[in-house]
């Protein structure tokens, strides 16, 4: 089962970020799409199946975010990477602040790439 909620979710976590990259480049250019479509069903519904697969891999494995500092610190960050997007792409109300939270949602979805890929809540340790 792992063999299949692993691609699946990786896959999503791709279209997810090139959807808010798409998203965030015309925020950043002044030309906010207009199909609900792309602007929400799609994004919202790529992340579902993106949070369900993380989800039933981890029921599989048997880990909890209590138990691994790693899953935790991954948790954490999507919930930062969700509310600085949320920021960036709707609630912001001046360009300055909308187009930081852009850049820092960016920041921390690497953040949290990198945690995934090193199962370490400090993936950038030993690095200097």
């Amino acid at each position: 089962m792992i063999s299949v909620l692993f691609p699946v979710h990786t896959g999503c976590a791709l279209i997810s970020i090139s959807l808010f990259v798409w998203r965030g480049v015309m925020m950043w250019i002044g030309r906010p799409l207009k199909v609900r479509f792309f602007r929400r069903t799609l994004p919202d519904s790529v992340d579902t199946v993106f949070l369900f697969s993380g989800i039933g891999m981890a029921f599989i494995l048997g880990i909890s975010p209590l138990d691994s500092h790693w899953l935790a610190a991954k948790i954490g960050g999507l919930l930062a990477y969700i509310l600085l997007g949320a920021v960036a792409l709707k609630y912001g109300r001046r360009r300055v602040v909308k187009r930081s939270c852009f850049v820092a949602a960016l920041c921390v979805f690497a953040y949290v790439v990198a945690v995934a890929r090193t199962t370490n809540a400090m993936p950038w340790q030993g690095w200097f």
